[in-house]
C-alpha cells in the first residue's frame, strides 16, 4: 500500500466503475473489481493508519518504560551504596557491640544477685554477705594491682635482677670468659650479655664452645632457681646431653669419660666444676627440683658416683641390644 501511495498509481478519490483506476479514461463497460479495489484500498489507508498510531504510541510507551528503569537504576545504585556504608559501620561497631552485650550481661546478673538480697534477713546472712564483700574486695585489689603497669614492669626489673646475680655468680664459679662482670639477660635481643668495659658482649661474640657451655648453664640454673623461690607454674625439670663435649678431644676419650683423658689440667677443673655447680644448685632447691645429666664424663668422686642412677658402659645402652635382636627391622 505505501508503494503504491508513494507511486501515485492509485488516485485518493474514487471515479466509479466507468473509470480506470490507473489512467481515469472512460471504460466502454462498467467495472465491478474497480469498485472492489477501492474498497480494499480504503480498508488499507485504514489499517495503515491504525498501525501507525499503535506505533507511535508503542514508542512513546518504550520511551516512557526506558526512563522509569533509568531512574530506578539511579535509586538502586543509591541504595547499594547506603548498604556498603552501613555495613562498614555494623563491622566497626562489632567490637563494640560485643563489649556493650558482655557489659549489660555483668550488669544483669548483679542486678539479679541484688535483687535475691533480702533486706530483713537475719543478721547472720548479713555478716556472711560482708565476708563476701570483702573477699571481692581483696580480688579486685589484686586484680588490679597484675594490670597496673607500674606493678609489671617493677616485677619484671626485680626478676631480671634476680637472674643476673644468679647468672653472674654461677659464671664467677665456672671462671668463664668476662665472668667477673655483671651478666644478664637481654630480653629485646633474646640473648646472654656481659657489661665489660669495651661495653656490652654479647654471647655470640664471646666465643668458645666452652664458655657457650657455661653461660647456657648458668641461665638455665638461674632460671630454675628464680622459679622455684618465686612458685612459678613451671615444670621443675631440667635435662641436659653432653655438656662436657667440648672437653674431650676424642671419640675414645668420649667413650672412657674419665678426667686424665682430657688434655689440659685447666680444662679437667673446669668439667669438675661444671658438675659441682649442677650439685650444688639441685641440693638448694631439692626437693622441688630435678636434673637429668647424660653425658660421657666419669669423675671419681664419692657425690658424683652417688648421682650416677644408670651407667650406659661396656654393652649397655639405652635402649638394649637385645631388642634389636629379638624384633629385627622389616
Amino acid at each position: 500500500m505505501s508503494r503504491l501511495s508513494a507511486l501515485n498509481l492509485v488516485p485518493d478519490h474514487f471515479s466509479g466503475e466507468h473509470s480506470c483506476p490507473l489512467c481515469g479514461n472512460e471504460l466502454d463497460e462498467p467495472d465491478p473489481t474497480v469498485a472492489d479495489m477501492h474498497t480494499t484500498l480504503a480498508d488499507l489507508r485504514g489499517q495503515l493508519d491504525s498501525v501507525q498510531t499503535v506505533q507511535s504510541r508503542r514508542e512513546q510507551a518504550l520511551r516512557e518504560i526506558e526512563q522509569t528503569a533509568t531512574r530506578l537504576r539511579e535509586q538502586l545504585r543509591g541504595i547499594e551504596g547506603a548498604l556498603s556504608i552501613i555495613a562498614e559501620q555494623r563491622n566497626q561497631q562489632a567490637g563494640l557491640l560485643g563489649q556493650a552485650e558482655a557489659q549489660a550481661y555483668t550488669r544483669g546478673r548483679i542486678s539479679a544477685y541484688l535483687g535475691q538480697i533480702n533486706t530483713t534477713s537475719d543478721s547472720g546472712h548479713l555478716q556472711r554477705l560482708d565476708s563476701d564483700v570483702a573477699v571481692a574486695q581483696r580480688l579486685v585489689q589484686g586484680l588490679e594491682e597484675q594490670l597496673d603497669t607500674e606493678t609489671i614492669d617493677d616485677k619484671l626489673t626485680h626478676g631480671l635482677s634476680y637472674l643476673s646475680g644468679k647468672m653472674t655468680g654461677h659464671a664467677r664459679t665456672l671462671k668463664l670468659e668476662h665472668g667477673d662482670r655483671l651478666v644478664r639477660l637481654d630480653l629485646k635481643k633474646l640473648t646472654i650479655v656481659a657489661d665489660t668495659l669495651e661495653g656490652i658482649t654479647e654471647l655470640l661474640r664471646i666465643g668458645s664452645g666452652k664458655n657457650h657451655v657455661g653461660y647456657h648453664l648458668s641461665a638455665h640454673l638461674a632460671l630454675h632457681q628464680y622459679f622455684v623461690a618465686n612458685s612459678r607454674p613451671v615444670p621443675r625439670f631440667l635435662m641436659l646431653d653432653q655438656p662436657t663435649q667440648p672437653y674431650y678431644p676424642s671419640d675414645m676419650a668420649k667413650q672412657r669419660g674419665r678426667l686424665e683423658d682430657i688434655a689440659l689440667d685447666e680444662d679437667r677443673v673446669t668439667v669438675t666444676r661444671l658438675f659441682e655447680l649442677m650439685h650444688q644448685v639441685v641440693r638448694e632447691l631439692s626437693p622441688n627440683f630435678q636434673m637429668i645429666v647424660s653425658d660421657h664424663a666419669d669423675l671419681p668422686h664419692d657425690w658424683y658416683q652417688d648421682s650416677i642412677r644408670y651407667n650406659w658402659r661396656n654393652g649397655e645402652k639405652l635402649i638394649p641390644t637385645t631388642w634389636l635382636e629379638d624384633q629385627p627391622t622389616p
